[in-house]
């Protein structure tokens, strides 16, 4: 993925710049990629990552006196006024590059300057008058960086093999991550695999003084910060504001001269983003999946609705898998388990076709909320206390947020010795200590907050690192001034999906008239419209009782379930039963034996969320913890 690094250490080294184009290198994944690396002071150096599409020009950029170094990563929106004020006062020339203007306002106003920006962004700066080395990213973390302080060193990167490429870095394995990943299928807080590695969190100012090995971490912005609406505020006003908050956002994100495409689905969000983007850009809609998935018929109609040149990509199978799955080993890291590797297989295509994805990536979240969607009744935003919700959320994670994991008896089982001693308990012990974390946040949106922290950050945004190996990506839905407006509103208009309907009705009622392919119904705010439309649905499911005339599409647009029983059984069965995997002695192999029985059985629904996270930590373990060296760049 995209993304900046660096070397600094305590002591003059010669070799800071050789150190840092090992780093490079051991994530060059792709002819492509593009590295530029230089020397930062005496003990360091830094360089950036990228695939060519952004931040075409050099960098670091430098200041007039060639004491200050800047590289920046991402993108800068909304900074007409800054930048009109620099070039007014000669700072500045015009079609200067974020770069150029983030060096400008670091001179003139210091790292702050920095943190007031908007937009997706990590950026570094060396500033040998102080002998600081600063990392600076946007609010919610967009480019995921990795970083780690050892003695007298400090690293940092955009991958964690990045940073595992420095001399001398230990490798102590993590076991409350080993613990989350087989109960979550994911990492929370900071977590990575290795004790010494740590995510860089979001709305963070990394200062480093190579001097004295000083490292200090400052949040300049948290969610407790966003100012409430009036509890007067109405339904039809809510829905004109997020309007034209969110066309401020594609219309920032839509800028010449990048080829704009969407992923598109039959949901919500890409169609919100199809819908803003059509009238202000050329646009091409992109589609994977079964056939006959609702996905692929839906994000069709929504495509030919809306006049984008569409392209659609079908899976008859799950061999792609076995033809991707080291590749997205490589690029997640195992931090997203492989059966999330969600259009991997169409990013050479995608990558020939458009130069950036606007994504939808949770959209549904920011527009409402997991934790207040129809069926969770509250529970998680009206906790009577502390450890109910931690023993709500602890549920959750385990079986609703992803496919339904390990249960309890499961778990116990699983941990049986030697590994019971270690890893039991520690999950939810974890959970524990990151909700405490976020006591500060006001309820109700403390459960929102710590969803797109945890799950959003830390999960689901993994399918943004390895897509940004071949496409840029932007995410609207994050755009700053955009979830401050959403998560001002009042709760009665948070926690319904009628904001949803009446926002896709009133910017887009052609659209809204196709029907989502959750719940197969019409995201649009006529009640009659979806009672109609379910009616017709009902006929058809009566009609077909008796004759088949109106055959089930499936919703889901891979079947990843029963790929595990056919085309990757023998793969997966190599994996889990191996004995490599099962002298490890993390887990008891009879365990492993009776869940992957119980898989091939077909006798329980969703076992998959049990199977393919276990697969894909034995997979870390080897490429990241029992092999891999600081000379070996096949990560």
């Amino acid at each position: 993925m995209a993304g900046l690094f660096g070397y600094f250490t305590q002591h003059e080294l010669w070799n800071a710049p050789q150190v840092v184009a090992r780093m490079g290198e051991t994530m060059r994944h792709h002819d492509y990629y593009r590295i530029d690396t230089a020397p930062a002071g005496r003990s360091g150096a830094l360089g950036r990552l990228g695939i060519g599409l952004l931040n075409r020009s050099p960098q670091p950029v430098w200041g007039a006196d060639g004491e200050v170094a800047l590289v920046l990563c991402g993108e800068l929106y909304h900074q007409e006024r800054r930048r009109a004020e620099l070039e007014s006062s000669g700072r500045l020339m015009r079609e200067a590059d974020d770069a150029e203007l983030a060096l400008r306002l670091y001179l003139g106003d210091g790292v702050d300057a920095l943190a007031a920006l908007e937009g997706m962004f990590v950026i570094a700066v060396w500033d040998g008058r102080t002998g600081e080395l600063w990392l600076v990213n946007d609010r919610y973390g967009l480019y995921p960086h990795y970083y780690a302080h050892v003695g007298s060193a400090f690293a940092f990167a955009p991958e964690i093999k990045g940073v595992l490429a420095i001399p001398r870095m230990p490798r102590v394995l993590d076991m409350v991550a080993v613990a989350q990943y087989t109960r979550f299928q994911q990492l929370m807080g900071e977590r990575t695999w290795f004790e010494d590695v740590q995510l860089l969190p979001p709305a963070t100012m990394l200062r480093y003084r190579p001097a004295d090995a000083y490292l200090d971490l400052r949040r300049y912005w948290d969610w407790d910060q966003i100012n409430l609406q009036s509890a007067s505020i109405g339904l039809d006003e809510a829905a004109e504001e997020t309007i034209r908050l969110f066309q401020r956002a594609i219309d920032a994100m839509v800028r010449p001269p990048l080829r704009v495409g969407i992923f598109l689905s039959g949901g919500l969000d890409g169609r919100a983003i199809l819908g803003c983007a059509r009238d202000r850009a050329d646009v091409t809609t992109l589609t994977f999946g079964d056939p006959a998935s609702r996905d692929m018929r839906y994000a069709a109609q929504l495509a030919r609705r809306a006049g984008s040149g569409h392209h659609s990509f079908p899976l008859h199978d799950g061999r792609w898998v076995l033809d991707h799955a080291e590749e997205h080993l490589t690029l997640t890291e195992g931090l997203h388990s492989w059966m999330h590797a969600h259009g991997i297989s169409i990013l050479p295509a995608a990558r020939q076709l458009v130069d950036v994805n606007l994504s939808g990536w949770d959209g549904g979240t920011i527009l409402g909320g997991y934790t207040a969607a129809p069926g969770t009744d509250g529970r998680f935003r009206h906790a009577p206390d502390e450890t109910t919700l931690a023993q709500r959320l602890f549920a959750a994670f385990c079986s609703e947020f992803a496919w339904p994991g390990l249960t309890d008896y499961e778990a116990e089982a699983l941990f049986s010795p030697p590994g019971e001693e270690t890893l039991r308990g520690l999950a939810f012990d974890s959970l524990r200590d990151e909700l405490a974390r976020t006591a500060h946040y006001p309820t109700p949106n403390r459960a929102d907050y710590f969803y797109i922290l945890q799950h959003c950050r830390r999960s689901t945004q993994n399918m943004i690192v390895f897509a940004r190996s071949a496409v840029e990506t932007r995410c609207p839905f994050f755009d700053y001034e955009f979830v401050s407006f959403l998560y001002g509103l009042p709760e009665r208009l948070r926690s319904s999906l009628d904001l949803q309907h009446r926002v896709l009705t009133l910017r887009m009622p052609d659209l809204a008239r196709i029907p989502n392919e959750k719940d197969n119904l019409p995201p649009h705010s006529s009640r009659a419209l979806r009672l109609g439309h379910r009616a017709v649905g009902r006929g058809r499911r009566a009609v077909n009782r008796f004759v088949p005339l109106f055959p089930e599409r499936p919703r889901l647009y891979a079947d990843y379930e029963n790929y595990l029983r056919g085309e990757l059984a023998d793969w997966a069965e190599g994996i889990l039963l191996d004995p490599r995997t099962l002298e490890r002695g993390l887990f008891n192999p009879d365990a492993m034996r009776d869940l992957w029985a119980l898989h091939q059985s077909g006798d329980q629904l969703w076992t998959i969320g049990k199977i393919a996270p276990l697969m894909t930590l034995e997979l870390v373990l080897r490429r990241l913890y029992d092999e891999c060296d600081a000379s070996d760049s096949r990560l």
